[in-house]
């Protein structure tokens, strides 16, 4: 189940909203490890995933590879 805040709505789709998620340990090193190596916060790695993630499957790519976001 998703709860937003009360503040949800059409015009909170242009601000950020936080996420608490639970992952395996592994999954959490693998993402530490990549955010290091592409100099980028764990958070800002998150979101680009799954944001790319998102979109790769509403273009109906859900193959293609992922692309490093700008910094």
């Amino acid at each position: 189940m998703v709860s937003l805040n009360a503040r949800s709505g059409p015009s909170s789709f242009r601000t950020s909203q936080r996420l608490t998620i639970t992952v395996a340990h592994a999954t959490l090193d693998a993402l530490v490890e990549r955010s290091n190596r592409e100099g980028r916060s764990l958070s800002n790695l998150a979101a680009y995933l799954l944001e790319s993630s998102l979109d790769r499957r509403s273009n109906g790519s859900s193959s293609a590879a992922p692309q490093p976001a700008p910094r």
